[in-house]
Order: structure tokens, then sequence, then C-alpha cells
């Protein structure tokens, strides 16, 4: 029995604000990152930013294991059950250890073969294995150990401390970037590998914080050696089988990104330009979508583990009215205001400024479908549902989105703007496609521990 009742829109509130912050953590160093990387050069730049979107979105799709554990150890936690919660986090990470050693190995021998097949450009290819191994070895690939730590933390009730991981993360990735690229503080000028240790050491500093974390809070979950090992496969099988599905959908969702990127190119440079200033733009209003998922996903998944579906049901739907509240009024100031926020990124072509504000005015229309679809979709994951939301993504960008930039670059022949209204279209399709979704499912039926439960491994 609670102590207290259930105010769900201050849980969602606790949960949702660091979860914000440590988005907002992580695009600053991504943006003083670019920046200190590009005075180094075009080729310099150009080779970490694809041997990190190589690396990194590779280790994403297997990071889909810390979306599963979020939403086991929440269940775990909301049925005051500390064994099974200590046991799903053990074996998470088990398994995200072994996952951890095979990336290692099949990074580590196909990463420089694939590059120099991919680049044209072999001074840009030099570069970007020499970013690439440098980042994977001195800690970038622990980056999956770290996804899996938040996704326990998280379960638990907590995202001030991935916010912490963020910062402390941050905060020597900036620091080591500056020294180590430049040669300050009596360290030597490394360029784009003092780039890589810097990231690749901020993930190790990461992973130990989390650990840390999590050996002081042991208790809480029941932690201990027996919860790591040996492997026992009901529940590997159970993680598995809720984690399986988001790796599918990041799959999907870079497929859709690199197929997109690459047709727009062929529209022209200026229209190029204005759609990644757009793009970098609308990055910054994702943040609510992203914390207010967050925020479901643990909470839903906590009321479904205390039995009371009802309260899961409405929890799901508060985030969502909150988050799409808070993004259609983004919504409004990028349509009112596109000019002030467009001349930040000070093009020297006027038409790239003016398409850019036509592209940001469209992406306003479609704030709310991104609120609904993404705090949906947390919801139904935290209710163990990831295959809903595989399957959203799967027709909005591949049945959808593709074909339609397709029709519009190389068919009809438009400008990028349409491309936008596509974009559009399909968050839209995604958000109905969610709400169905989340209205058809059974509450009643969710609202009791996984199968694979301690009781039932005996």
């Amino acid at each position: 029995m609670e102590k207290k009742s259930y105010q769900p829109v201050r849980s969602i509130l606790i949960l949702a604000w660091p979860a914000v912050l440590e988005m907002s953590l992580h695009t600053l160093y991504w943006i003083c990152d670019a920046a200190m990387v590009m005075r180094l050069g075009a080729r310099e730049a150009s080779a970490v930013e694809y041997a990190a979107s190589l690396l990194f979105g590779v280790i994403a799709v297997c990071g889909a294991l810390g979306i599963g554990v979020n939403s086991l150890v929440a269940r775990f936690v909301g049925a005051d059950d500390k064994e099974n919660a200590g046991l799903t986090a053990g074996q998470a990470l088990s398994l995200g250890l072994i996952i951890t050693c095979v990336l290692a190995l099949v990074l580590g021998i196909f990463g420089k073969p694939f590059c120099f097949w991919a680049l044209k450009d072999e001074p840009t290819a030099v570069l970007t294995v020499e970013y690439y191994y440098a980042t994977l070895f001195s800690g970038g690939i622990l980056w999956l150990l770290v996804l899996v730590v938040n996704g326990v933390i998280r379960g638990m009730g907590n995202t001030r401390v991935p916010m912490y991981i963020a910062l402390f993360t941050n905060v020597h990735n900036i620091f080591f970037d500056y020294v180590l690229i430049f040669g300050k503080l009596g360290f030597p000028a490394l360029g784009v590998k003092g780039a890589a240790l810097a990231t690749g050491t901020a993930q190790a500093i990461g992973l130990a914080v989390g650990l840390l974390y999590l050996f002081w809070r042991r208790r809480d979950l029941a932690l201990s050696r027996s919860s790591f090992l040996p492997i026992r496969k009901p529940v590997i099988k159970g993680i598995f089988t809720i984690s399986y599905p988001v790796g599918l959908e990041e799959i999907v969702y870079n497929i859709s990104r690199i197929f997109s990127m690459t047709w727009i190119v062929a529209l022209g440079p200026i229209s190029f330009a204005a759609n990644t200033a757009t793009v970098a733009t609308e990055s910054f209003s994702f943040m609510p979508g992203f914390a207010f998922a967050i925020a479901a996903t643990t909470l839903v998944g906590q009321r479904l583990g205390a039995g009371k579906p009802d309260e899961a049901v409405k929890t799901g739907t508060i985030a969502t009215i909150m988050a799409t509240v808070l993004m259609s009024g983004i919504g409004l100031v990028f349509f009112f205001f596109p000019h002030y926020i467009m001349r930040i990124f000070n093009p020297p072509e006027a038409e790239v400024l003016s398409l850019g504000i036509a592209c940001l005015r469209i992406a306003a229309v479609e704030q709310p479908f991104i609120a609904i679809a993404y705090t949906l979709a947390g919801a139904l994951k935290g209710a163990g549902d990831t295959r809903g939301p595989f399957l959203a993504s799967f027709i909005a960008s591949i049945l959808v989105r593709l074909p339609l930039i397709y029709l519009v670059v190389f068919v009809l022949e438009l400008d990028v703007t349409y491309v936008w209204w596509v974009t559009a279209l399909q968050y839209l399709v995604t958000s109905l496609i969610m709400i169905g979704r989340y209205r058809r499912t059974q509450w009643q039926q969710l609202a009791h521990k996984p199968s694979y439960a301690m009781e039932n491994l005996s």
C-alpha cells in the first residue's frame, strides 16, 4: 500500500525535467564539438561526422537493450519486487557486456575496409579511420553499457542520475576536445585523434559513474553476484523480446535518414543547406518529446507493476497532453518568428535563408504530431509493447516518407519545402497509428509481472 496517493502530473514533471536537461547537454556538446572540429578543416569535420554516425549508429541499434530493461525494471519496481528487478538489471548488464565484446570485434575488423570503400576521397577516409578506431578503443564502444545502465536507473524512477552522467561526460568531452584537438595546457595537438580520445574516454567515465550509483543503491534492486551469473535464458529471452523491436525501429530510422539525406543532396547545395539548418533548429524541439516519452515509459511500467492499469492509461494520456501543449507552443514560435531563428545560422546566400524560413514554418505544423507519436510510443514501451512503435515507424518511414520524397525530388522535381510537407505527413500518420494502438491496448491484461519472474525460474 502506497503512503501517498499517486499524482500523475507531479510524477511526470519530476521525471521529465531532468531528461530535458540531459537532452540539452547532449545538444550543447554536439554544437561545441562540431564548432571545434570545423576549425581543423572541411575534411576533418566530414571525417568526424561520418565516423561518429557510423560507429554510434550501429551501437544505438544494440542500445535498444536500454529501453527494454527500463520497461521491465519499472514493472518490478512498481510491484515492489526487488529480487526480480535486480535479476533483470544484472542479466541485462551481462548481456550488454557480451554484445559489447562482439561489437568491438566486428567493428574493429570491418571498420577500416568499410570506410575506404564508402569514402572516395582518400585523405578524408584516412582521417575517418583514425577517428573511428581511436574512439572505438578509447571507450566509445562502452556507450552500449551506458545506455543499459541508464535504462536500469530510469526504471528505478530516477532520471536525475542519467542527467548527471550526461553533465560529467559532456564537461569532460568539451574540455578535452579543446586541449587535445588544439594542444592546450601542455597537451599535444592531436587534431581528429584528440577529438576521438575525448569522446571515447567520456563514455568510460559515464559508465563508471552509472555503475557506482547502482553499486551504492544495490539494495534497492537486490543486486548480487547471482543477478549477473549464471545467464538465465528465460530472463534474457524476456529482455530480448521487448528490446529487439526497438532495435529494428532504430534501423528503420537510420535507413530512412540516410536515403532522405542522399536524395535531398540531389536538389542542390542551396536546398541541402536550408534543410540542414532547419533540421538543426528542429532538433531542439524534440527534447520535450523525448523527455515526456522517458517519463511515460517509466511511470506506465511502474503503475502496471503496481497492478493499477487505469493509472497507467491515465499517466500515458496526461504525459501526451503535456508534451503536445509544450511542443505546440514551440511550433508557434517556429511559425511566427522563423526569421529571427534562421538568422542565427547567418548563411551568405539569401536563398538559403528564405528556404530555411519556409521549411521551419512547415516544421511548426508537425510539432503536435511529433509529441503524440513520441510520448505514446514511450507509454507503450513502458507497457512492454515495443512492436507497435516499430510498426508505426516502419509504415510511416518506409511506406510513406521514402516513396513520397523520391516522388518530390526525382519525379515532380519540386523544391525542398515539399520534403518538409512529406515529413509532416509522416508524423501525422505515425501519431494516428500510435493513438489507435494505445486505445486498443488491453491494459488489464498487462497488469501482472513478466512471465520470467523469479518464482517461475525454480
